[in-house]
C-alpha cells in the first residue's frame, strides 16, 4: 500500500498552510471563538474561494470540489495544526455528509450548494443521548 500523498493532494497540503500561516493561531482561534460567528467568516469565506475547502469532499453537482474523504481529512489535520478558526468540522465532516446522504433531493440542491460555497455553514444537533447511536457508535 502506498501511503505517499498525490500531487493534488500535497498542493492542498501546501497551499492551505501558505494560507493558513499568517491568519491563524491560538490568539486568532480565541478572538473568532468569542465572536457571535464562533469563527472568522472572512477566514472561511477565504478557503472556500481559493480552495474550495467547504465543499472539498462534495460532488460537483452540487457544487462541490469532488475529491475524496481523503482530501478532506487532510484539509482538517492542516486545519487543526494551525489552529484555525473555521467551521471545517462541523460543517464540511459532520452536517454535509449526512445531508448529502440522508437529505431529500430538495434539502441538497438548496443546502449543499451554499454550504460548497462558503456562505452557508452547518452543524448537528442530536437530540439528548442519541448522539452515539446516530453517529452508528452504538446499536439502537
Amino acid at each position: 500500500m502506498d501511503t505517499r500523498l498525490t500531487a493534488e493532494q500535497d498542493e492542498i497540503r501546501r497551499t492551505l498552510r501558505e494560507l493558513l500561516r499568517a491568519r491563524c493561531g491560538p490568539a486568532k482561534l480565541r478572538a473568532a471563538a468569542d465572536t457571535p460567528a464562533g469563527h472568522d467568516p472572512l477566514l472561511w469565506q477565504a478557503l472556500a474561494d481559493r480552495l474550495g475547502l467547504p465543499g472539498l469532499a462534495l460532488p460537483e453537482r452540487y457544487g462541490g470540489v469532488g475529491c475524496s474523504v481523503a482530501e478532506l481529512a487532510l484539509a482538517c489535520e492542516e486545519t487543526g495544526r494551525a489552529l484555525a478558526p473555521s467551521p471545517l468540522l462541523a460543517t464540511s465532516v459532520l452536517a454535509a455528509p449526512l445531508i448529502l446522504a440522508l437529505g431529500t433531493e430538495d434539502q441538497r440542491a438548496e443546502l449543499l450548494p451554499r454550504i460548497a460555497a462558503g456562505s452557508l455553514t452547518a452543524a448537528l444537533a442530536v437530540h439528548g443521548p442519541a448522539l452515539a447511536t446516530a453517529l452508528a457508535l452504538t446499536g439502537a
